[in-house]
């Protein structure tokens, strides 16, 4: 079994890519998942509704943002995509300008709204600590069929190394589950996020998404320019001397 790393091909590849990122957070299932990829419904059409409206948005999401870097690890002997990784190089201070994420994925009731609290939320640290340019890993996932056989190593080599090319820092949203991947490859925790939406008046429409969804922990995780970090000594920029 041998691995490729390759761009995205936009026209063909998100549908191949939805599928794949859909049986890799159902195994083992993490519940976050569905405030940003829900399934509207427990029938296999919903599923398939699902995959396919994932795909739509991965698309435009790409093609309307210019820093958006897509990358896939293809299976060589099957052709089979084995992962995939969204990358933001951001030439710029990625907060320079205000921008909130329209969470279409939800009809125009609760549960949009606890969405939008979880969109929000999981953005605030980097929001706080990362104004300045970077490179940020937004989405990475392995199938299960490919796991610990070095395919998140790949997605994060390559990160890092253009990170160093670019002199800038890196940031991510580790959940549990990732996290260990990116503590080995010398990423500093910066702050523990844990996403609890609010309400005074919850509708069912609210209620129904908070429990399916849950509650989550999530770690903002940062490499510094160069990837060199002493505790009590390397600087980090966001803290006053």
């Amino acid at each position: 079994m041998g691995f490729r790393l390759e761009q995205v091909d936009p026209a063909a590849d998100f549908p191949a890519i939805a599928r794949s990122m859909f049986e890799s957070y159902e195994e083992p299932p993490q519940s976050f998942f569905h405030a940003f990829f829900p399934r509207h419904g427990e029938t296999q059409e919903a599923r398939e509704a699902a995959i396919a409206e994932c795909a739509t948005r991965l698309y435009s999401w790409h093609t309307e943002d210019p820093t958006s870097h897509w990358q896939k690890i293809i299976d060589t002997d099957t052709g089979r995509i084995a992962g995939a990784a969204l990358w933001n190089i951001c030439q710029e201070n990625p907060f320079a300008h205000e921008h909130s994420m329209e969470v279409s994925w939800f009809p125009d009731d609760g549960s949009r709204r606890f969405a939008e609290q979880v969109v929000e939320i999981h953005a605030a640290p980097r929001a706080r600590v990362g104004q300045r340019p970077q490179v940020y890993l937004f989405i990475v996932f392995t199938h299960p069929m490919y796991r610990r056989k070095g395919v998140g190593q790949r997605f994060m080599d390559w990160g890092m190394a253009k990170a160093d090319e670019m002199g800038v820092e890196m940031f991510l949203d580790a959940t549990p589950v990732g996290k260990p991947l990116y503590d080995v490859n010398g990423f500093v925790e910066v702050e523990n996020n844990i996403i609890l939406p609010r309400t005074e008046n919850p509708d069912d429409a609210w209620k129904a998404t908070e429990k399916k969804t849950g509650h989550s922990t999530w770690y903002l995780m940062w490499r510094p320019i160069g990837g060199n970090y002493e505790e009590g000594k390397t600087a980090k920029p966001w803290e006053k001397s």
